[in-house]
């Protein structure tokens, strides 16, 4: 059986005022001829389907249809809630969408441990692999405050709870491989920031309650753990079955530069993998080899292009830019200058008129490498989320220790959380910057 394992799709995002929709349009199209050329019978989503937890209908209804198309194809589908994903709106087709082959795992539940060990099958029928499905983890839904701990107390009771979770599971599905032949390979999942991993612009701080960071020592030895949150494709500890798939399209311009991919595993070998203790499978994207996990490049279905330099570099270099035809090129500039150059912006819009090109951001650096904080990152609020504002508050307050910093972002998110949560079923929930 060979599954796939992708993340972080972040359906309805707009990026600088640009909507993505064709982009993941697009992606899903591609996705779907994937799944038929590679006899993909599972497809996993490790959180963040959403960008939003109240995103646009045109993102609900490529959800609904990703749905039929992949019950079209005898393609079982399992999605993993991810922090930017709503529980209750996840929740509202759950029920439904089971009839359809689809389990959605919204969030942890202690109560009922064996909902989260879900049976991959393949298109025979066959159980080919167990699925211990965990989504982006609230402190409240597995454990409970206590007065009186300090801060340290509370980060070990967390991580203490995170990994007995993880592992009351694997021994769930170790127990059903107890009475087979021939064990199944048992698959993990996680929406979360994994130690050592590198996060990309688009990507803020995540807490799982106070902690930032999770060591892969909280995780059981599954055969693979799929993992979502970070949008650069990477493994993480000393094998290349932990890993983060990344987002299917460039979210940010720090992404830019390294191909994107989904993961594809195949359980026969991985199984083979399993007797030989030897799941060292990193591998070039282009190799033909048989090898239990694999990455597929995506192709790029929107040109994004980062220049930095002076500003006759820059001219000469947007000259030079071309893309397909039909396409347009979204552009950032980081203008190296120690001096302040008032008909900047004009003098940029004039080179990309009329060529097939956007220009969306604009920032100067002095070339010393001093910044200016009036003109390091020329963005107006809109272009902002509320978290970037507020961490960009945080940061530039000279009057905080690191520990306040810290503890005053975890309040943000908790208080975040709340009025999403709050106000959820109460109409779309929009929280916005105001110059």
């Amino acid at each position: 059986m060979k599954i796939l394992h992708t993340s972080d799709w972040h359906l309805g995002q707009h990026f600088m005022g640009k909507s993505r929709r064709e982009e993941h349009k697009a992606f899903i199209e591609w996705l779907l001829t994937v799944v038929e050329r590679e006899s993909i019978e599972a497809v996993i989503i490790a959180g963040d389907v959403f960008d939003t937890g109240s995103p646009p209908s045109y993102a609900r209804e490529m959800y609904h249809q990703l749905v039929l198309e992949m019950r079209a194809r005898t393609c079982q589908l399992v999605v993993i809630a991810g922090n930017h994903d709503s529980v209750s709106m996840l929740n509202e087709s759950k029920s439904l969408l089971a009839y359809l082959d689809v389990q959605v795992i919204s969030q942890a539940d202690l109560t009922d441990l064996d909902s989260h060990v879900v049976t991959l099958k393949d298109r025979r029928g066959n159980e080919a692999a167990w699925l211990c499905a965990v989504p982006y983890l609230r402190p409240k839904d597995i454990m409970q405050s206590q007065s009186g701990q300090s801060e340290q107390d509370k980060k070990e009771g967390l991580l203490k709870q995170i990994k007995d979770f993880y592992l009351r599971l694997y021994q769930l599905a170790a127990l059903r491989n107890a009475d087979r032949k021939k064990p199944l390979p048992i698959i993990g999942t996680g929406h979360l920031t994994a130690f050592g991993s590198q996060l990309s612009e688009s990507v803020r701080d995540l807490y799982v309650g106070t902690l930032d960071t999770l060591p892969t020592s909280v995780f059981p030895p599954f055969d693979y753990l799929a993992l979502g949150h970070i949008h650069r494709p990477q493994a993480i500890g000393n094998n290349g079955c932990f890993r983060y798939s990344g987002s299917p399209i460039a979210l940010s311009f720090d992404e830019l530069g390294r191909d994107k991919s989904v993961v594809i595993l195949d359980t026969e070998l991985l199984s083979t993998a399993m007797l030989s203790k030897d799941c060292n499978v990193m591998t070039d994207l282009f190799a033909e080899q048989e090898e239990p996990v694999v990455l597929k490049p995506i192709p790029c279905f929107q040109p994004m292009v980062s220049l930095q330099g002076d500003l006759q570099s820059l001219l000469s270099q947007i000259e030079g830019l071309s893309c397909e035809e039909g396409k347009t090129i979204w552009l950032e500039v980081s203008v190296l200058a120690d001096e302040y150059l008032s008909d900047l912006h004009k003098q940029l819009l004039q080179v990309v008129e009329g060529k097939p090109i956007e220009l969306l951001r604009v920032m100067r650096r002095r070339a010393q490498g001093e910044t200016s904080m009036a003109f390091t990152e020329r963005q107006t609020l809109s272009e902002l989320s509320v978290e970037e504002v507020f961490d960009r508050s945080v940061t530039a307050s000279l009057d905080l220790k690191d520990e306040e910093k810290t503890a005053l972002s975890q309040l943000f998110q908790q208080c975040l959380e709340d009025v999403n949560e709050q106000m959820e079923g109460h109409g779309k929930v929009q929280v916005e910057t105001v110059e």
